[in-house]
């Protein structure tokens, strides 16, 4: 069998190759006139690049650097080590306990961002929580956006609706933040591309005001084996690689520094019915190579997640998301998107699957945590006294001092015999939980000079005073 580190340079010059004789058409002309002046060459529509402009621009990207929050205890220092949670991302509906799907609205995403700030979890609260299909789509990302500011003051993971949008939503932040934000970042931003080898117009805007604003981008081609990529995973991956390569290289000629995370989020095509299928295994094979090539190019890397294709939260839904998270943590992903309540590959969230998605990343943590070996842990001196008093543990003053923590214990799973419907004392279980953190959930303060301005900039793009209240 060939090694990882075989393969990985066998997708590397694969990608070169796609990079360099078949290119990435940039849907703007603005961006293949940067792209001229830095000398790639450009024909149509189409940019081919060079193994050395690529990796040149590979090492200008910012790849250790902070996220600031409101909050300096929530401030998130991206690196190769380190690995943080976001929420699900763009869910269109709301999936009940019974199975049932509703449009999400508005009132559904408060509720997640008040889970998200009151969960320990979590220290990145925001992007597309869940739809909101009551707020007019031409400013529902600014009202996305504007919620979070807030209503929370965990590190932001924005909206990217296009170059409107980004610049309404940079100047929200220069109003939170104080003012310039170049040297500051203070927000994520999911750069999406269109698979095969191709990025819009729309897209490259935000890319230009997000990177001109020294703000983080999270480069995350999707193209889906099988439809808008190869069949093969190899050939998925190189395609994904690509792209998120020669976007890299615009980003750096637009600002050289540009803080970027490599957001593999390459998929699978279920071929009998053409939907992206994102919990097979050959998702999480994938995912697992696109953390090995963004090891290789010394990037901090998105991956995994707690997605499912599940239709409801049923056993499918379990097994799927946690295999999916162990990808994330066995391979030290340090940004994971869609971790906790995702359903119908993206299309739902789920309450319930939320609060069991934030458990499995609790037992991830737990069991990729170093094992203690101090003189407590390897209680040698516990063991010689109850074997001297031939009593038992259960008593011992050892057991007393350390069972509140040791070995772990969950939130919401239930660890004792059920006296009716397990499932129904798990929802009921669940619903507790959700209760107990609404309940405890205040907006973190905010200056309000800040939140002023904040409402003058919604009032402007028209939202609903009555939305405005909520938030």
């Amino acid at each position: 069998m060939k090694h990882d580190k075989e393969i990985v340079e066998r997708l590397h010059e694969n990608t070169m190759r796609l990079l360099s004789e078949t290119g990435m058409a940039f849907q703007s002309e603005q961006a293949l006139e940067t792209l001229r002046r830095g000398g790639v060459r450009v024909e149509g529509n189409r940019a081919y690049f060079t193994e050395k402009q690529v990796m040149d621009a590979v090492g200008l990207a910012k790849k250790d650097f902070t996220v600031f929050a409101r909050n300096a205890e929530y401030n998130v220092h991206m690196n190769m080590e380190e690995l943080y949670i976001t929420p699900g991302y763009g869910s269109p509906g709301v999936c009940e306990t019974d199975g049932t799907v509703r449009p999400a609205v508005f009132d559904d995403f408060l509720k997640l961002a008040a889970i998200v700030q009151e969960s320990d979890a979590f220290s990145i609260n925001g992007g597309i929580l869940a739809q909101p299909s009551d707020i007019d789509a031409g400013i529902s990302a600014e009202a996305m956006v504007y919620a979070i500011l807030c209503r929370s003051d965990k590190a932001l993971f924005s909206v990217c609706g296009g170059k409107t949008q980004a610049e309404n939503i940079m100047e929200m932040l220069r109003i939170v933040f104080d003012g310039s934000i170049e040297e500051k970042p203070c927000s994520f931003n999911l750069i999406s591309t269109l698979s095969p080898l191709g990025i819009t117009q729309s897209t490259l805007e935000t890319v230009e005001i997000c990177a001109k604003n020294g703000q983080p981008l999270v480069i995350a081609p999707g193209p889906m084996a099988g439809g808008t990529g190869p069949i093969t995973l190899a050939g998925n991956i190189s395609v994904a690689n690509a792209e998120i390569l020669g976007t890299n290289v615009y980003a750096q000629m637009v600002r050289p520094g540009t803080p970027v995370i490599y957001g593999f989020a390459a998929t699978v095509s279920d071929m009998r019915n053409m939907n992206v299928s994102n919990a097979c295994p050959g998702f999480v094979k994938e995912s697992r190579y696109g953390a090995l090539l963004a090891k290789k190019y010394g990037f901090p890397c998105r991956s995994g997640g707690g997605m499912s294709n599940a239709g409801g939260l049923t056993a499918q839904a379990g097994v799927e998301s946690a295999m999916n998270l162990f990808e994330s943590f066995s391979e030290k992903a340090n940004l994971v998107m869609h971790a906790a309540g995702s359903l119908h590959s993206f299309n739902s969230v789920s309450f319930e699957k939320f609060m069991l998605d934030i458990e499995t990343v609790d037992r991830m943590r737990y069991y990729f945590s170093e094992l203690s070996v101090d003189d407590d842990a390897l209680a040698f001196d516990a063991v010689r006294e109850v074997i001297k008093e031939n009593g038992t543990f259960i008593t011992s003053d050892h057991t007393y001092e350390f069972c509140r923590t040791e070995p772990w214990y969950s939130q919401v799973s239930l660890h004792s015999k059920c006296q009716s419907d397990p499932n129904g004392e798990l929802y009921t279980s669940i619903q507790n939980r959700i209760n107990r953190l609404l309940d405890g959930f205040r907006p973190p303060k905010l200056d309000p000079e800040k939140r002023r301005r904040l409402d003058e900039v919604m009032r402007r793009l028209g939202m609903n005073e009555k939305d405005m209240e909520k938030v």
